[in-house]
């Protein structure tokens, strides 16, 4: 397996407290209506079915997907949304976890878990979930956070508030038997609260890279007792993962310059405004669509605000941004009207490509299929 890079636990908190402090600044019918059909609407092959290079084959061996033709990005004017990709599939069916499991958490804990059938997975992404559902236990779950959009899961009661916070209330009312999270959701008092309760909690670290996906995978399979299905979820999302890049890869070869790429997080119409680096998930998301990554090519790793001197020194020309918080500050223009955007090549030229906020920087199964639809909205002019 692959070496961790774990991202430590000050930066996981920090972006908990970012998410939280985000969502609650933006006051309620700040929101812009949805992009207006002038935003391109980029075309992403299935999960699962993710075209390979050349042939056009999926990286599972499934049914064929169409090779996209990319354009020049850099002569490419005016915002993209990436499609919203679809639900993960199972990597099994109907496993049968081996209980009881005794793992050892990010904390130094050794946790056993007796049962499964009622969870929770709670992450800012929606990774953990994307996990469970790979590993056969959609089923199992009894809620959702804000942040997971899973089609299947849009009838499963929310129990986070005023953001990214949790309701422990709401979590109890549940009566979850597990729940799963690297505490990017919610506060440590309010976990152990939880478990004073009686929940079994697991922690994990939170890693956004994606040299670590497998191994988060394997994390979460050996606590649910599904270390096979585990590794036969984490091998498919490798296929996929290299079939995405080789996707990508041919999408960007109209493209003689590696564009310079930025992730910003925006939220209402106040000061939330930050550049995000690589600590918080941007690097690798960046550099695999093609781009060059603006913020760490000067010294960015963490989170720094987005100012009007950062913004015109960076002069990113692709800007990547989550859909609803861009919706939340006023849309395009909106962003755009921050001070020191428009003076950007982005801004002039409205380079703005959003998806959705739980899809953007995740790590995880559905990552392959996000990178692809990134790709697409950057390199082709959409439909």
């Amino acid at each position: 397996m692959k070496t961790r890079t774990a991202l430590s636990f000050a930066a996981a908190a920090a972006v908990a407290a970012l998410a939280l402090a985000s969502c609650a600044t933006a006051a309620p019918g700040t929101q812009a209506a949805p992009p207006s059909s002038s935003t391109s609407a980029a075309a992403v092959a299935p999960q699962g079915s993710v075209p390979a290079s050349g042939s056009g084959d999926n990286a599972a061996g499934g049914s064929s997907a169409p090779t996209v033709t990319g354009k020049d990005a850099l002569a490419l004017k005016g915002p993209a949304l990436a499609q919203t990709v679809p639900d993960v599939t199972a990597a099994v069916k109907n496993p049968r976890p081996k209980l009881p499991a005794t793992v050892t958490d990010s904390t130094g804990k050794k946790i056993t878990v007796a049962k499964t059938d009622r969870l929770l997975a709670l992450d800012l992404y929606g990774t953990l979930t994307d996990t469970v559902i790979g590993l056969g236990l959609q089923k199992s779950l009894v809620g959702r956070s804000n942040s997971d959009t899973q089609a299947a899961l849009k009838d499963l009661p929310v129990v986070t508030q005023d953001g990214h916070d949790l309701n422990t209330e709401a979590v109890l009312n549940l009566r979850p038997s597990l729940i799963l999270t690297n505490t990017t959701i919610g506060s440590e008092d309010k976990y152990r609260q939880l478990e004073s309760a009686g929940v079994t909690v697991v922690r994990f670290e939170s890693t956004p890279s994606l040299d670590t996906i497998d191994d988060a995978i394997d994390e979460v399979g050996d606590a649910l007792g599904l270390p096979q299905a585990a590794q036969e979820l984490a091998d498919r999302t490798e296929r996929e993962l290299e079939a995405a890049k080789a996707t990508v890869s041919q999408l960007k070869a109209n493209t003689p310059v590696a564009p310079r790429g930025l992730v910003l997080y925006v939220r209402g119409t106040a000061g939330v405004f930050f550049i995000l680096g690589k600590d918080y998930g941007a690097g690798d998301i960046v550099t695999a669509l093609g781009l060059e990554d603006a913020a760490a090519k000067n010294g960015i790793t963490q989170l720094k605000p987005a100012n009007a001197e950062a913004l015109v020194s960076l002069d990113p020309q692709v800007v990547l941004a989550m859909k609803d918080g861009v919706e939340s500050t006023g849309g395009v223009e909106g962003l755009i009207k921050r001070q020191g955007m428009a003076a950007t090549t982005a801004g002039a030229n409205q380079r703005i490509i959003t998806a959705a906020d739980g899809q953007l920087l995740s790590y995880g199964p559905r990552t392959p299929a996000n990178l692809v639809s990134l790709a697409t909205a950057i390199y082709t002019e959409g439909k």
